[in-house]
């Protein structure tokens, strides 16, 4: 009876120990299932960090802006989702058009004319504008703006964006025959002119994004402040014609209007 008694209770332990292996065994398999649960949500955090990188550049240009004597070349920067830097390089050259008889001078803001010269007894009209008496040497512009866009998709969407930008432009005009009642122009004979000037202003405009390449368009106003050596032509007391030059300084209104075209690096 006693042997019976002692076979039992070996058995009893025996068959608790095998249960005890048994959920331990079950506990120790949903553990690591955990822990990679936890892996694996980190690493869906870090690849949302590098997402968020910003590295996203365009290079653009305006493919009419040489039309009206200059062309840029820009390269834009993203920032962060509501910012981006653009800076710019160009030249300066003659235009091709006469674009204060096309837009007027009313909206330009060009007023390129001097009649009001005190180095003459009668002082004659110099049109700065006039184009068919004036040869184009290149110069040079440069140019910089942040731009805050209204959403929250980088490049993508509207923007107003405060702009500053340095030029320089330089011609040739034809004297005119000194010693003559008459104006005549000296074909071969020309003097320089030169204009420095500093824009202030500010655009809006709205830029589209797409696989690699980009469009926008853009408005804006402002002030230029310039610099000029012109040419002043004039008569003396004899009423004979001559030539002369006149420095001066000058601020402006400005407004401008424009597209450009960007490739995406």
């Amino acid at each position: 009876m006693k042997f019976r008694i002692l076979i039992l209770l070996v058995i009893s332990l025996l068959a608790s120990d095998v249960v005890l292996a048994q959920k331990s065994k079950s506990k120790s398999k949903k553990k690591p299932t955990k822990d990679v649960e936890v892996i694996d949500f980190g690493d869906d955090e870090d690849s949302k960090k590098d997402d968020k990188t910003y590295k996203s550049i365009i290079i653009k240009t305006s493919p009419i802006s040489f039309i009206f004597g200059r062309q840029p070349f820009e390269i834009e920067k993203e920032i962060t989702d509501y910012l981006s830097l653009q800076a710019g390089l160009g030249l300066t050259f003659l235009p091709i058009i006469n674009y204060q008889n096309i837009i007027g001078e009313e909206i330009e803001g060009l007023g390129d004319y001097s009649c009001e010269s005190t180095q003459w007894a009668n002082d004659e009209c110099d049109y700065y504008a006039d184009y068919t008496i004036r040869k184009g040497s290149v110069g040079y512009m440069a140019s910089f703006s942040p731009r805050l866009f209204f959403g929250s998709d980088g490049f993508d969407g509207g923007y107003i964006a405060p702009m500053v930008r340095f030029s320089q432009r330089k011609f040739e005009v034809q004297k005119v025959l000194e010693g003559t009642p008459s104006l005549e122009r000296a074909p071969n004979e020309y003097q320089p002119e030169k204009v420095k000037s500093i824009d202030f202003g500010v655009q809006y405009g709205y830029q589209t994004i797409y696989p690699k390449l980009t469009f926008e368009w853009f408005a804006g106003v402002g002030a230029r402040i310039s610099n000029n050596l012109r040419q002043d032509i004039g008569r003396d007391l004899d009423g004979n014609y001559g030539n002369g030059a006149s420095e001066f300084k000058s601020r402006k209104f400005r407004f401008e209007a424009g597209i450009r075209v960007g490739f995406q690096l």
